[in-house]
């Protein structure tokens, strides 16, 4: 295929407050050699300086579209990349990682050589604040030690029993028509902290998936991850409770028996929640109906 002939792919990059990391975010998405590329970055920043260091890039590159929305909240600037996306195929790009210069290029390969492939993964090579390769956790340990094709019924079931073994957002390229309108909802229901494994599931629900075995992206750990954050914390424990409830009623990767279990589970790390973190559950963006309608869920069905 001609380069013109290439399906656009959509690089999103939603940032805050990082402009040092933003920029070398930047510099590896404008540096993939896939040649039919754009680029959207989408800035909540409190300040103007990530505005101010990514000017000239927006001046120079012509596929490079900057979006500047102050006070937005994290998952509203997420969803406005993803809104301005006109790719065929999607993958984010959070501020703090890194992209392969080929990570584009190779997962569209694969993408493009099975038409019923909907998200495409891969490993990834952990790296510090300052960029040094990190050691792998077991847990992060490649899916597959070769670039290999799975089922979305299989790997959605996996995904279900053990967590998201697909990645962060930076890690997986996707279509846009399979993961939806809107980034991170799975059965209806939006997602926050789990909005990428809540994607995967939604594609893998209908295609399938190609796991490849060589890193393509850098993770990032610092002390600033957002991931730290203990209300973060707290409200991804609440959404893990949510979305083993959805599973059980969606009832397509996991009969309720193998669920049960890990449904008691988290109801318990829950109710311990209310007690334990209960001046962070007091903030109102945490919605004390909507977590007592989630446990009152989870308790009916443990009970049916």
């Amino acid at each position: 295929m001609s380069d013109t002939d290439l399906p656009l792919v959509s690089i999103l990059l939603p940032t805050h407050n990082r402009p040092d990391y933003a920029e070398l975010a930047l510099r590896s998405a404008l540096a993939q050699n896939y040649p039919n590329l754009e680029i959207i970055v989408s800035d909540n920043s409190d300040d103007e300086l990530t505005r101010e260091r990514l000017a000239p890039y927006v001046a120079q590159y012509p596929q490079l579209r900057y979006h500047r929305i102050p006070s937005c909240p994290p998952m509203a600037n997420f969803q406005n990349c993803y809104a301005q996306a006109r790719g065929e195929f999607v993958n984010f790009l959070m501020d703090d990682d890194l992209f392969h210069p080929a990570k584009i290029a190779r997962m569209m390969i694969a993408m493009l050589s099975q038409p019923d492939v909907g998200v495409i993964s891969s490993s990834r090579q952990l790296i510090d604040g300052n960029g040094q390769p990190l050691p792998a956790p077991p847990h992060l340990a490649p899916l597959f030690q070769t670039d290999t094709w799975v089922s979305g019924q299989s790997l959605g079931s996996h995904l279900a029993a053990v967590g998201n073994v697909l990645g962060e957002p930076t890690t997986a390229l996707f279509r846009k028509a399979a993961a939806g309108p809107v980034f991170g909802v799975y059965q209806g229901r939006q997602y926050s902290v789990s909005s990428d494994a809540a994607t995967w599931l939604t594609i893998l629900t209908t295609q399938d998936c190609i796991y490849l075995h060589e890193p393509l992206s850098f993770f990032r750990i610092h002390n600033e991850q957002d991931q730290r954050n203990s209300k973060t914390q707290v409200r991804g424990q609440f959404e893990a409770l949510d979305l083993v409830i959805d599973l059980w009623e969606h009832g397509h990767f996991l009969p309720s028996e193998r669920l049960r279990p890990m449904l008691g589970e988290r109801l318990v790390q829950c109710a311990t929640l209310l007690h334990q973190a209960r001046d962070i559950l007091r903030d109102p963006v945490f919605q004390p109906e909507r977590l007592a309608t989630s446990m009152q869920r989870a308790t009916a069905l443990l009970l049916s």
